[in-house]
């Protein structure tokens, strides 16, 4: 440290005038570790710390933004349109279905992806609500795969009644029935731009519970499902297989 001999501060080694008073200073008072002054690499170490804390902090901060974009980023819908005849043969097919466990017959029946979506557009949403937060559906669309089904939600999110922002759900999986059960077992998500892992949707079962609130008025169809004995996906259509027990 050197010690300004005007008025006596402490002055960090390297500084020719002395930062309180302005007096230059007399480089011969430099005082050593030993002699109480400061060691320069403790000081050293000190600011490198500060230094990877900021470093670290600002690269959270990046990520975090950085997540937060893309989960609010709205990727393009493919358009899928259901014609009225789509609507009819829906409902045709939805009757249909209710008669096969009544009939005990082995039958087999095939949905198309305007016919599903046609019977998806005639569901009403449950708006999905919570502490100063409302979820706003949009647009619910069921998309079909090589084996898979694709569920894609657009709805408007609500903040605190002042804030709001689109949010785009999509979820993709296999259909199956176990155990006469339906199960829908997750293969890909996605919040926006913002992949999410299987093992994400897996493990929180998120998913599962947010699209089965969308669906909460659809019971009857769940048992209807639950009494097959398989699903098969194509693109553009779905097979539902019955054999009675």
């Amino acid at each position: 440290m050197i010690v300004c001999s005007k008025c006596g501060y402490d002055n960090e080694l390297g500084r020719i005038f002395c930062h309180s008073c302005g007096a230059k200073l007399d480089l011969s008072e430099i005082k050593s570790p030993s002699q109480g002054g400061k060691s320069l690499v403790k000081r050293s170490k000190a600011g490198s710390g500060k230094i990877i804390s900021r470093v670290v902090s600002i690269a959270i901060l990046a990520v975090v933004v950085g997540v937060l974009f893309l989960a609010f980023q709205v990727p393009g819908i493919r358009p899928i349109s259901a014609s009225s005849e789509d609507l009819v043969l829906s409902d045709k097919k939805r009757a249909a279905l209710d008669e096969l466990a009544a009939r005990k017959e082995p039958n087999a029946i095939t949905v198309t992806e305007g016919e599903l979506n046609a019977f998806i557009q005639g569901v009403g949403f449950q708006n999905g609500q919570g502490s100063g937060l409302a979820v706003i559906p949009i647009k619910l669309q069921i998309e079909l795969g090589d084996g898979v089904v694709t569920a894609v939600f657009l709805g408007k999110l609500h903040i605190a009644g002042s804030v709001e922002k689109q949010i785009y759900l999509s979820y993709t999986g296999v259909p199956t029935i176990e155990d006469g059960h339906f199960v829908f077992k997750p293969t890909a998500g996605a919040l926006g731009a913002l992949p999410v892992s299987t093992w994400f949707l897996v493990k929180t079962g998120l998913f599962d519970h947010y699209f089965a609130k969308l669906f909460v008025q659809l019971d009857k169809e769940k048992q209807v499902l639950d009494s097959l004995s398989s699903i098969s996906v194509a693109s553009q259509s779905v097979v539902l297989n019955y054999q009675p027990h």
